[in-house]
């Protein structure tokens, strides 16, 4: 166990027919965003309840195409907003309009208070990692493949605020490697292992011999052994 403050989840798969309390995990609150009418997709976030959370609904260039989910925590005296984003290969909606909703959010939010605090994380496939970060500043800080040879799941922050950042293999079944961002001393990955073990696979064709083998068989029963002194009653 990891014992993370907040875990970050795209293509959930869940729908309004999912209820969150099947999904509940001890300890945390779950935030969810859903995609609408189609398969797949949906973004969500777990939050330790120990921590100050709300849901941020921005109203400005907002779209229901897109599955992207921001929460604002407090802590250590400041306001820190993560932002969960699935960005699909093929979006329905204008790769530009996500992107001008993106800085327009960090825009509002950074002329309230310019010491908050951005954190976006996500599958972001094919969407342009310059054209993010010019338009809001972030710095990037995943630096290796998340499924195969590509940087398909990333991290972006307003400013340098965790000590490592690891790519490690994911919890669940999944073509997608995690990423875990923390502070402090380094961790160890908790990984899954697994054992080879060799057994006698029994092919047909011995099934079959043992099945001829076995009609040859002979039995022989004593009687004189077997008798019932009860009609509700077998003893041998």
């Amino acid at each position: 166990m990891y014992n993370i403050d907040a875990a970050i989840i795209s293509e959930t798969h869940l729908k309004t027919k999912h209820s969150t309390e099947r999904f509940n995990i001890d300890g945390y609150t779950l935030y969810r965003r859903d995609r609408a009418g189609r398969r797949g997709g949906g973004v969500a976030i777990y939050v330790k309840h120990s921590l100050s959370a709300t849901l941020y609904l921005p109203t400005d260039h907002d779209d229901p195409l897109f599955e992207l989910l921001w929460i604002k925590i407090t802590a250590h005296n400041r306001d820190i907003y993560i932002g969960v984003l699935y960005h699909p290969p093929t979006p329905l909606y204008q790769t530009s309009s996500l992107l001008d909703y993106i800085e327009a959010t960090v825009n509002q939010l950074s002329s309230i208070n310019y010491s908050d605090l951005f954190i976006l994380a996500g599958d972001f496939n094919t969407l342009s990692e310059i054209e993010l970060v010019l338009r809001t500043g972030f710095i990037s800080a995943v630096d290796q493949p998340t499924r195969g040879d590509n940087r398909l799941d990333r991290v972006y922050l307003s400013e340098l605020c965790y000590d490592h950042i690891k790519v490690v293999t994911s919890a669940v079944k999944s073509d997608h490697k995690a990423v875990i961002a923390h502070t402090g001393p380094t961790i160890t990955s908790l990984n899954k292992t697994s054992t080879v073990r060799t057994y006698r696979k029994r092919s047909p064709s011995q099934h079959a011999s043992f099945l001829s083998f076995a009609r040859m068989m002979s039995y022989t029963v004593n009687k004189s052994r077997i008798y019932c002194a009860d009609p509700r009653t077998k003893n041998i």
